[in-house]
């Protein structure tokens, strides 16, 4: 452990209570993600447009027409022809989530998608969108693009982003970022570092090649989000992970602390104090955006689907939840490389399929404010190493992370986790 890393930890062991971190304030609110009145802000770009391709015309679709939606799920499949690592994202739930009427995201959000087609066959997508509830919220006009496809082609690239970026200006957007598909709450990121293996569940993948794409048209950096790799085929039995382990016990003898797994009994009372931490938790993260409640328990209902009550748990002081941790299987290990369940595959997967997975994906940790810094995140890593062994992961991942989130991601580097992914979101003035 670097000392840096010994000397975060041992603070974190530290009794802190709630009014000496709430006189914490600003200083440390940053280390957890830059609070709203920090706008997301990106570099400076070294645009390298070319013409767009005189032989691609670009064609507005309409998500709420199910052919629409169908051209524009099925085209990505021509972009990952011998791709090894490629995925395609459940095609059930994909339609669910692209249709209006279905996906309450929609209540704040208008989305534009455009297909680029060439010789009667679609050789890139995007969409547009912009999200009122991110106006409202941060009082900028912002616009976003996602679901980013295309054949290595900068021509047929920018054509599909001048159509985006046109689309977004005339709705007043000052700047655009992305690929967010559709926000912070969604996937979001483009891959830049590991190809080497297959996306864990919930996780985009891409083409090397859509790197150049993006930044050739004039987008730089303004955010990336950190993949960790851990290896938990020794549980908490490491040397690092033994020094973690009692700095947890003794903040647990500390501090009354019970930690309850999630009781899917009660669906929709365990969903409402879900959602009442994520709205505490989160809100200063960068980019954030609160969802309705609404839109809240439909992402939860998908989850739910494939989650393990083992693997997500509340942590709660003298009966009040503070914090939660959820860890998802893998389940990309078993889904069908092209995203097609019928007739049966949605059956075996819940049958069966769970239980063979090998490898899980920590999604996501949240503490309230006035609990950071007292040694409860130590609690939870702890567990969740011990449980999603218990359950037979032989391997897991942690994230996405904010990259300047440092008190987290030294506590993944202290718990032996290692840098394996990075997602770059990008930014740039209109």
């Amino acid at each position: 452990m670097s000392e840096a890393a010994s000397e975060a930890h041992e603070a974190s062991a530290e009794l802190e209570s709630p009014e000496a971190a709430a006189r914490r304030g600003a200083r440390d609110a940053y280390l957890f993600g830059k609070p709203p009145e920090h706008l997301p802000s990106h570099g400076d770009p070294a645009p390298r447009r070319v013409t767009p391709a005189r032989d691609v015309t670009i064609e507005r679709l309409d998500f709420s027409k199910r052919r629409d939606r169908a051209r524009f799920i099925d085209c990505a499949a021509r972009f990952y022809v011998g791709e090894p690592h490629y995925i395609a994202p459940l095609r059930m739930q994909l339609e669910k989530f692209l249709d209006p009427k279905k996906n309450p995201a929609y209540e704040n959000l208008e989305v534009q998608p455009f297909v680029a087609v060439r010789r009667g066959e679609i050789v890139g997508r995007i969409t547009a969108h912009y999200d009122r509830a991110y106006a409202a919220y941060h009082e900028v006009k912002t616009g976003f693009f996602g679901f980013f496809e295309c054949i290595d082609d900068p021509r047929v690239a920018h054509a599909l982003f001048d159509e985006a970026m046109a689309w977004c200006k005339a709705r007043g957007a000052v700047e655009v970022f992305g690929p967010m598909n559709y926000t912070m709450s969604h996937q979001v990121g483009l891959l830049v570092q590991n190809f080497d293996r297959p996306p864990f569940v919930e996780e985009t993948f891409n083409p090397r090649y859509y790197q150049d794409l993006v930044e050739s048209y004039g987008f730089a950096k303004a955010k990336d989000w950190y993949a960790w790799w851990i290896e938990l085929a020794e549980g908490m039995d490491t040397e690092k992970r033994r020094r973690i382990a009692r700095i947890a016990e003794k903040v647990k003898k500390r501090e009354n602390v019970e930690i309850r797994h999630i009781d899917f009994s009660k669906p929709h009372e365990e969903i409402k104090k879900l959602y009442a931490l994520y709205m505490a938790c989160w809100q200063k993260n960068w980019s954030f955006v609160p969802l309705s409640e609404r839109e809240f328990a439909w992402l939860a209902e998908d989850m739910q689907q494939i989650a393990l009550p083992e693997l997500i748990f509340f942590v709660e002081v003298d009966k009040k939840p503070v914090g939660f941790c959820a860890t998802l299987p893998n389940i990309n290990e078993v889904l069908p490389r092209d995203g097609k369940l019928f007739p049966f595959g949605w059956t075996k997967l819940l049958f069966g399929g769970l239980k063979k997975t090998t490898t899980g994906r920590l999604y996501t940790l949240g503490m309230l404010p006035e609990y950071r810094k007292r040694g409860l995140e130590t609690l939870m890593f702890s567990l969740t190493v011990e449980n999603a062994k218990k359950v037979g992961y032989t391997a897991g991942e942690i994230g996405l992370t904010l990259e300047d989130n440092v008190l987290i991601n030294r506590a993944i580097e202290a718990m032996d986790g290692t840098l394996d992914r990075i997602y770059r979101i990008y930014g740039m003035k209109l």
